[in-house]
This record gives structure tokens, C-alpha cells and sequence, in this order.
């Protein structure tokens, strides 16, 4: 699943190609992945000016000149790419968007349709396709936000994938930035302390910049806008490296089950001082 690293990757290279755009024609390919009240959006969005293109956590945002939105949040497959119209249409691209003055169109392609694309005019507040709201941009969190989040009893790897109390991580960078903090997945966050709160926020912000500064992690769908791959997957220090040796004692990764997800840790330098296994992510106490 495309996160802040291969998001804010992409939005780089479509601020750089669409700013100031304009849009000649938009198709919707399948209705049901587009989430408005606005009718014939295809038509709507004709002749609409992109004034920017931005990330908020793990969504691309189109600022239209109009005052409207276009967000793309990408799912677990969707890929968002810049090509030529006259390059083959792949199997489950939903949204095709022309330029005038511009050689490439923007393709969105997702098979798995657990994205979408919400366009939102500004003028319908109770409207029920609103996104919901997001916590601090993970990309730049500091000491005390990170420490106001950690009050909270739960298990600190359950709250770092929970997007309205920090956005942008997802499994991955959730567990590159604990490894690097030392900090066990299942510790509950209210029992960290002020040092590991501090190393943790300083963890999660080195480990998002350099995956940006390596294009994001291409493990099976996501590409940057241009098609290419990312490469910050070929320096993974922990995550989908079970059975290999930690890259600080040597001790074999283990991969465990954690917020109801896939988690690796290194067993020696992650200890879980706390003790939280609950199912349902929360601490006792």
C-alpha cells in the first residue's frame, strides 16, 4: 500500500508536470469509483485549472482554480501515472484526464478499487462523501504532538497506523521507524517514555525522509508518476526480512502478528517491556 513516501514522491513529479494545468477532458471509466454529489463530473471537471498539487498524509490533493478538490487516496494497488494517450489502456484504469498544452494524460489504475477519487466543490458541507479528518503530517512531527498522541492506551504500533491520530504511516515505515527507535510494536504508548517518545519522533521523520529521498518502496504495485520504481526497498532494515539477520546484533527478524497486521521486529533490540497482546490493540490498566 502506497504511503507518505510514495505519495509525497508522486505529488513531487505531478506538482512539477500539472501545476497550472488545464484539463481538456476527463473520462470516468467506472462510476462507482469516484465518490461526489456532483452529476457528469467528466463534465464538471472540463476546463477546470490545477493551481497545485499537494499530499495531506496519504492523500494527493488537486487544488482546483475553482475553489474544488480532487482527492486521490491510492488503496492498497492504485498507481496514479503520467503517459502518452496513445500508450495502451491497462486493465482497471478508472480515471483518464487530458491537458491542453501538455503531451501526457493522467491515468488512475487500481484493481483492488479500495481507493478512489473524491471530488468535493466546496459548497457542500453535510455532503456524506467528506473525507474524514487527519492527524498530524507524520513527515513533520515533533516532541509534543508525538507525546499528546502517546497518552493514549493502546498499542503503540495500532496508533501509529491510526490515521486520524497521526497520518502517512502505514506497515512498513510503522516498522522501520520502531526498529530504529528500538521500541517493540505491542509496547502500549502511554508506558513509553519521554526519551523513547523523543527518539521515536526523531525515528519516524529520518526514516520518512529517506524513503522519499529513495522514491518510496516498490514491493508489488506502486510506481512513481513516470512508471518507474522506487528503490527504498532494497535498504529495509527490518520490514519483510524474517528469518535474516538484524542488520545491529544479528539476531534473526521475526515476523509477528500486530494491529491486525504483519509486523517484523528484531527480538534482541525491540523488547517488549510492556507486555500488551490484546486483540483488540488496547492496554490494560
Amino acid at each position: 500500500m502506497p504511503e507518505l513516501p510514495e505519495v509525497e514522491t508522486i505529488v513531487v513529479e505531478l506538482s512539477r508536470a500539472l501545476n497550472g494545468a488545464v484539463i481538456r477532458k476527463a473520462v470516468i471509466h467506472r462510476a462507482d469509483f469516484v465518490r461526489t454529489d456532483t452529476p457528469n463530473l467528466g463534465a464538471r471537471l472540463r476546463r477546470e485549472k490545477i493551481r497545485t498539487v499537494e499530499r495531506e498524509g496519504k492523500r494527493i490533493i488537486f487544488n482546483l482554480a475553482s475553489g474544488s478538490l480532487c482527492v486521490i487516496h491510492l488503496g492498497m494497488s492504485g498507481r496514479v501515472t503520467l503517459e502518452k494517450p496513445s500508450d495502451p489502456l491497462k486493465p482497471h484504469t478508472h480515471v483518464q484526464i487530458e491537458f491542453s498544452q501538455f503531451q501526457k494524460e493522467l491515468r488512475l489504475r487500481d484493481p483492488r478499487r479500495f481507493g478512489g477519487l473524491w471530488f468535493l466543490n466546496g459548497h457542500q458541507p453535510d455532503s456524506p462523501f467528506l473525507l474524514t479528518p487527519l492527524g498530524p503530517d507524520a513527515l513533520s512531527i515533533r516532541v509534543p504532538a508525538l507525546r499528546a498522541i502517546c497518552k493514549r492506551k493502546r498499542q503503540i504500533k495500532a496508533l501509529l497506523l491510526d490515521q486520524q491520530a497521526i497520518s502517512g504511516l502505514g506497515n512498513i515505515y510503522c516498522d522501520e521507524a520502531l526498529f530504529a527507535a528500538r521500541i517493540h510494536p505491542r509496547c502500549c504508548a502511554s508506558n513509553l517514555t519521554e526519551p523513547q517518545v523523543r527518539n521515536l519522533a526523531c525515528s519516524i521523520r529520518k526514516t520518512l525522509r529517506q524513503a522519499i529521498d529513495f522514491g518510496g518502496s516498490t514491493l508489488r504495485d506502486y510506481v512513481k508518476a513516470d512508471g518507474s520504481e522506487g528503490d527504498f526497498q532494497n535498504i529495509h532494515r527490518i520490514y519483510a526480512r524474517e528469518n535474516k539477520p538484524c542488520p545491529r546484533c544479528r539476531t534473526p527478524i521475526e515476523r509477528i502478528q500486530c494491529a491486525g497486521r504483519s509486523t517484523h521486529i528484531c527480538p534482541c533490540c525491540q523488547v517488549n517491556v510492556n507486555n500488551v497482546d490484546r486483540e483488540d490493540h488496547t492496554c490494560a490498566g
